[in-house]
């Protein structure tokens, strides 16, 4: 379990968010702590933006690409598409690039101040930012900055913590990163009682295995936990999910110029022989060779048939989690090199 909560990193505070010493807090240390929470800011985004941003698991969706790769290949990326590409990336697991994205907000604080309630405490897109919780609802907090190499331990615990309404209370959530784990606490601060899911973030290559509420090990693996505040309770509801090094290879893209054999062959997503590929990995590798610039597309496996560089570049799509991770971790990595040109 964690043994040190830190929050000593030089935190910046705007608000009732604390956040580690960074460019994501210097973003948010422009934030007008008593301003109205506006979504204005969404109206640019498109037709589509408003479905996309609040869908309740968004990269589910096919759609979603189609707005993922409009807005991150905007010749001049607006703020409300940065903001969009925060949001993104958060719901995707990529806590690394929807902080660089937040960062990015440092002159819009307006915008920053309606995404925050997305990244912490993590209400996912049907929940209003500026209205309570409502009883059952279920928050995604987003890992700290620098939560990647808490896990690694290149560095100490580090933290992060936004204070809500949910329902007729006030609470506090700190999350907490470190080698061993994510931890959740959750005080209550004034106000009655109130209950609300909170799901345990995963990093790239760690998996929350066990998970545990108040020191009772849970049977399920890495399901939503439920969080009950009462007024009268001292001490905080805390969660604590175990990390365990998920072992499987995830594709990125090189940093530099692209490859011949991508740029003259193309990109191609595989799923197994005799299995059609689905409208989301469909909508998927449309969105990301378009994005690259390169041909490509989704496509079965030709049985028993070994890949050669005239095929171009032959990712290989598991069913499930597994072929959702790897999707997101192509995305995060065509972030990273439009954003390098």
């Amino acid at each position: 379990m964690l043994t040190v909560l830190t929050l000593t990193l030089c935190p910046l505070l705007a608000g009732d968010v604390l956040l580690p010493e960074g460019p994501a807090a210097r973003a948010w240390a422009n934030v007008d702590p008593d301003g109205p929470v506006s979504e204005e800011w969404m109206e640019s985004l498109g037709e589509d933006a408003q479905a996309v941003l609040a869908h309740p698991d968004p990269w589910s969706a096919p759609e979603t690409w189609s707005a993922w790769s409009r807005w991150l290949k905007s010749p001049e990326r607006s703020p409300s598409e940065s903001g969009a590409l925060a949001f993104l990336a958060a719901r995707g697991g990529r806590a690394t690039d929807a902080w660089g994205h937040f960062a990015t907000l440092v002159r819009e604080p307006e915008v920053a101040a309606s995404l925050m309630p997305r990244l912490l405490p993590g209400r996912t897109g049907a929940l209003s930012p500026s209205k309570p919780v409502p009883a059952g609802a279920l928050l995604r907090p987003v890992p700290p900055p620098g939560a990647l190499d808490a896990a690694r331990g290149v560095v100490g615990p580090i933290s992060a913590s936004a204070t809500f309404q949910a329902q007729t209370a006030e609470v506090r959530l700190v999350i907490s990163v470190e080698r061993a784990g994510v931890e959740v606490k959750v005080h209550h601060l004034s106000g009655g009682p109130a209950s609300f899911r909170v799901q345990l973030p995963e990093l790239p290559a760690r998996e929350v295995r066990i998970t545990y509420i108040d020191w009772m090990r849970q049977e399920t693996r890495n399901e939503p936990l439920l969080v009950e505040v009462k007024p009268e309770q001292e001490s905080p509801v805390h969660l604590f999910g175990r990390f365990m090094p998920r072992d499987e290879h995830l594709p990125a893209l090189p940093e530099g110029r692209l490859p011949t054999q991508l740029l003259e062959a193309g990109l191609w997503f595989e799923v197994g022989p005799e299995v059609v590929p689905t409208p989301l990995q469909r909508a998927a590798a449309e969105a990301i060779t378009g994005c690259l610039g390169v041909p490509g597309g989704a496509r079965s496996a030709a049985p028993h048939a070994p890949s050669s560089p005239s095929e171009g570049t032959v990712i290989t799509l598991e069913p499930g989690p597994s072929g959702a991770r790897a999707l997101s971790r192509i995305a995060g990595a065509t972030e990273a090199w439009l954003n390098s040109r």
